[in-house]
C-alpha cells in the first residue's frame, strides 16, 4: 500500500483565521484560503506536515481547531490535526492527515541530559563552532514528533517534522553586524540540526523507520558560510557517510547553480543586496533506508516553474505560499 506524505511551510497561515477559530472566507484572505484547498486536494496527500501552522494561544485560540476547521469547509480527507510541544510565540507545526489511512500521537523521545539527545522543549548544550566551549540552545518551534501506524498493514515509523532555524537577517544592519547575524544564524542551524540527528538516532538504535520532514532553511551549498564550515544542516540530518546504512536518504537530488538560483528548488527569497529573487532548496523529506519509494517518480517538489503538469494549479500555488510544497511515496 503507497503512502504519500507532504512537507508544506504554508505563509502565515494563521492571518487567515479569526481569533474564534474560523476562517477568513472574504477578501484576500478568501482567496488564499480557497487555493490552499485547492492545492491539498491536488497534492491529495495521507498526511501533510505544516511548517508555520496557525496560532495557539492561552485563550480561545487552537491550532488544531482552525485546521480541522480549515480541512472540515473545503471537505479535505486530511480532516484530523496534530501539534506537539507548542511554540514560545506565533506559529507552530502541526500535521493534518487522514484517520481512516493513519492513527498518530505525539510521541516525544529524548533525555533529560542537555549535552545528549535531550527532549525538544528543553535546551541542547552543543559546541557549533568548535572551539570546546558548549553553547546553549532552544527551539524556538520544538520539532514535532510523532509515532505513525498505517492502518491496512499496522507498519509502524517515526515521524518529526521541523522548522530550523532560518539564515535570514530581518533588521537593516551594517556589513558588520550582517557578518556577525549571519554566522551565528549558520551555527545556531548545526545546533538544531544535530539535535534532530540525535533524536534520529536514537529511533535508529531501536530498530525503528524513520522520516524527517519540513523547511530545513538549508540545503547543500547554499551559502558561502556553509563553505567555511564544509558541511549544511540538511547533511547533518541525513547523517555520516562513514555510516551508510543509517544515513537518511533525500531523494531530492543536489541542486545546481543557474541563473535563477538552485534547481530544484521549493522556495525562493529576495536577495538582501541586489533585490533579485533567489530560488532556494530548503524544503526536504528525509527517509530511512526501511521505507521503500513507490512509483517511477516517488519524490516531488510541487514547483511550476520546473513541471509543466503542475500548470493547472499554478495560480493555486503561488497564491497559496511562498513554499511549494514537497511529497514523496513510499511502502
Amino acid at each position: 500500500m503507497a503512502i504519500r506524505l507532504c512537507s508544506y511551510n504554508i505563509e502565515k497561515f494563521n492571518e487567515l483565521f479569526h481569533e474564534d477559530n474560523s476562517l477568513k472566507t472574504s477578501g484576500k484572505s478568501g482567496e488564499r484560503l480557497q487555493a490552499i484547498g485547492r492545492v491539498f486536494e491536488k497534492i491529495d496527500a495521507d498526511l501533510i506536515g505544516i511548517q508555520e501552522a496557525p496560532n495557539t494561544t492561552q485563550g480561545i485560540q487552537s491550532t488544531i481547531a482552525k485546521l480541522e476547521n480549515f480541512a472540515s469547509h473545503y471537505n479535505l480527507r486530511t480532516a484530523k490535526a496534530l501539534t506537539g510541544f507548542l511554540s514560545n510565540g506565533s506559529q507552530e507545526i502541526a500535521v493534518l492527515y487522514d484517520p481512516d489511512i493513519l492513527s498518530i500521537s505525539h510521541d516525544p523521545s529524548g533525555t533529560m541530559d542537555p549535552e545528549k539527545n535531550p527532549r525538544f522543549d528543553g535546551e541542547f548544550h552543543f559546541d557549533a563552532d568548535d572551539d570546546n566551549i558548549r553553547e546553549i540552545y532552544r527551539h524556538y518551534r520544538p520539532p514535532l514528533e510523532a509515532s505513525v501506524r498505517i492502518n491496512a498493514t499496522r507498519q509502524e515509523f517515526r515521524l518529526l517534522v521541523a522548522h530550523i532555524k532560518s539564515k535570514g537577517i530581518f533588521d537593516n544592519v551594517d556589513m558588520i553586524h550582517v557578518e556577525r547575524e549571519s554566522r551565528r544564524n549558520r551555527l545556531k542551524i548545526y545546533a538544531e540540526c544535530q539535535w534532530v540527528r540525535s533524536r534520529v538516532e536514537e529511533w535508529l538504535d531501536h530498530g525503528l523507520d524513520v522520516v524527517v520532514m519540513g523547511d530545513i532553511n538549508d540545503g547543500p551549498g547554499m551559502d558561502e558560510y556553509e563553505m567555511r564550515y564544509g558541511k549544511s544542516g540538511v547533511e547533518v540530518i541525513m547523517g555520516s557517510l562513514f555510516d551508510p546504512d543509517r544515513l537518511l536518504r533525500n531523494l531530492a537530488g543536489r541542486p545546481m547553480w543557474g541563473k535563477y538560483g538552485w534547481t530544484p528548488s521549493s522556495a525562493r527569497f529576495t536577495d538582501r543586496f541586489t533585490g533579485d529573487p533567489v530560488n532556494v532548496l530548503i524544503d526536504h523529506i528525509l527517509l530511512s533506508h526501511g521505507l521503500w519509494t513507490s512509483g517511477d517518480k516517488p519524490h516531488r517538489i510541487w514547483n511550476p516553474f520546473e513541471n509543466d503538469e503542475l500548470e493547472p494549479v499554478k495560480q493555486e500555488l503561488l497564491t497559496a505560499s511562498d513554499h511549494f510544497p514537497v511529497t514523496i511515496d513510499f511502502h
